[in-house]
C-alpha cells in the first residue's frame, strides 16, 4: 500500500525538481515519465487516498497508440465493440475491442508505479504557483514547494494554469458537462458493446451505457453548452433507457442506482496554450480528452520538463517542445474531433436518424491511422449523406 505524506508532515519548505498538481492519469504519467528520467519528482493532489475519477472504458487502438498496457490487476471486462444509436433506435455497430476498468484499481496502480519510479506523493492542495526567477513557489495551506518546473494537471479546473494567465482552452464553452450512475440489475453488465445515443437527448455529445460485467453497468450523459446541471437530461436519458431495454430485462425499471458521479469532459474544447515559463499544462487541464490520449499527453509532458531540468533551461522557449509534440501527435485528431462533434450538435434529430439508418449494416473503420480512418470514414458517410462531408470541412476551418 502506498504511504502518501500530508502536508503537514511535510517541511515549511522543499525543494524539487518537477511538482505535478494533480494526480489525474495525466498527472500520474507525467510524474511517472519525469520520474523516470533521473529528476526529483513530487506529486500534489488533495485526494490522493481517496481519488474519484469519472473515465472507465479504453478502446484498444486508443490505449496502443497511447502506448498503453491494460493490465488484468484493473481489468473488469473486455467489450467486442460500440453501438452508436440514434434517437429512433437505429444502430451502427463499429468493432473495436475494448475494456471497462475498475477506476480506483487503475489509479492505485498508477500511484504504485510512480512510488516505485521515485515519485513523492503529497497530500495537500496547491493555492498558487510564483513565478520566482527561474522556479516557482507553490503555496499550499501552511507551506510551499520550491520547484523548476511545474506540471498543472489538475483537470478542467487547471487553477495554476490560470493564475499564470494561460488561456489553456480555446473553446471552454464546449466543455461536455457529465452525470454518470453506476446501477445494478440481474445479467445487465454481461453485453458484449458499449452503447452510445446521440442527438437532442444529449445535445452536442452522447449518452453512454457500459457493462461493467455480471449485473453492474454504468448510465451517463454527456452535454454541451447547457451549463453544468445536466440532471434534467440524465433523467431524460434514463427513461429513455429503461424502455428501450424493457424487453430485454425483466423489471428494469427498478434497476438499484448504487452511486452517481458528476464532472466535465473537454471533449471539444481544443487545448490551447500549454507552456509558460517553469510551468506545463497536460490532461484535462490542457483541453486534452480522452483517459488514453489524456495519459500521452502527460507521458510526453514529464519528458520535456525533465529534459528541461537536466539542460538547465526552464525556459517557455525549451518547454515549448512539449507542445510541439503533443501537436505533431494529436492536433489534427482533436482537430478533426471538434469538427465532427460541431457537425453532430447542428444535425437535428430527424438527420441523425437518416444517417445511422444509411450505415446500418455497413462495416465502419476503426482501427488503422488517424488518416487512413478519417479518409475511409469519409467515404462511406459521403455516401449516405453527402452535404455532411461540406459541413465538416466548414466546422474544420473554423477550427
Amino acid at each position: 500500500m502506498e504511504k502518501f505524506i500530508s502536508s503537514a508532515e511535510f517541511l515549511l519548505s522543499v525543494k524539487c525538481d518537477v511538482l505535478v498538481v494533480g494526480a489525474s492519469a495525466a498527472g500520474l504519467m507525467a510524474a511517472i515519465s519525469a520520474a523516470s528520467e533521473g529528476v526529483s519528482v513530487i506529486l500534489l493532489d488533495k485526494n490522493l487516498d481517496g481519488l474519484d475519477h469519472l473515465a472507465n472504458t479504453l478502446f484498444e487502438g486508443m490505449a496502443a497508440r497511447s502506448k498503453i498496457q491494460v493490465e488484468d490487476c484493473y481489468l473488469q471486462k473486455e467489450l467486442e465493440g460500440m453501438r452508436i444509436i440514434s434517437p429512433s433506435g437505429c444502430g451502427v455497430t463499429i468493432p473495436a475491442k475494448g475494456y471497462f476498468i475498475d477506476r480506483q484499481k487503475f489509479d492505485d496502480r498508477y500511484k504504485h508505479i510512480a512510488e516505485n519510479a521515485g515519485v513523492t506523493l503529497l497530500c495537500g492542495e496547491a493555492h498558487s504557483a510564483k513565478l520566482d526567477g527561474n522556479r516557482r513557489t507553490v503555496a499550499l495551506d501552511e507551506d510551499e514547494i520550491d520547484a523548476r518546473v511545474v506540471i498543472d494537471a489538475s483537470g478542467i479546473g487547471a487553477t495554476i494554469a490560470r493564475q499564470a494567465g494561460l488561456l489553456t482552452m480555446r473553446h471552454p464553452e464546449d466543455i461536455a458537462w457529465a452525470m454518470e450512475a453506476v446501477f445494478e440489475h440481474p445479467g445487465i453488465g454481461e453485453e458484449l458493446f458499449f452503447q452510445y445515443w446521440i442527438g437532442s437527448m444529449a445535445p452536442g455529445w452522447k449518452a453512454t451505457f457500459s457493462p461493467a460485467g455480471g449485473d453492474k453497468a454504468t448510465l451517463g450523459v454527456f452535454v454541451r453548452r447547457h451549463g453544468p446541471n445536466v440532471q434534467p437530461f440524465f433523467q431524460r436519458v434514463l427513461k429513455y433507457f429503461k424502455a428501450y431495454k424493457a424487453a430485454e430485462y425483466n423489471d428494469i425499471e427498478h434497476m438499484k442506482i448504487l452511486s452517481v458521479k458528476r464532472g466535465g469532459d473537454p471533449i471539444c474544447v481544443l487545448p490551447g496554450e500549454m507552456v509558460s515559463d517553469s510551468l506545463l499544462v497536460t490532461g484535462g487541464a490542457a483541453g486534452q480528452s480522452g483517459l488514453a490520449y489524456g495519459m500521452r499527453a502527460g507521458s510526453i509532458c514529464g519528458t520535456v520538463a525533465a529534459e528541461a531540468v537536466a539542460a538547465n533551461d526552464v525556459s517557455r522557449h525549451f518547454l515549448s517542445e512539449y507542445e510541439r509534440r503533443w501537436r505533431s501527435e494529436f492536433y489534427w485528431e482533436y482537430r478533426m474531433g471538434r469538427s465532427s462533434l460541431e457537425t453532430l450538435r447542428e444535425l437535428p434529430d430527424r438527420e441523425i436518424d437518416r444517417l445511422c439508418m444509411g450505415l446500418s449494416g455497413k462495416k465502419i473503420l476503426f482501427g488503422g491511422s488517424f488518416l487512413k480512418k478519417a479518409v475511409l470514414s469519409g467515404a462511406r458517410i459521403s455516401l449516405v449523406r453527402p452535404w455532411i462531408i461540406f459541413d465538416l470541412m466548414r466546422n474544420l476551418a473554423k477550427g
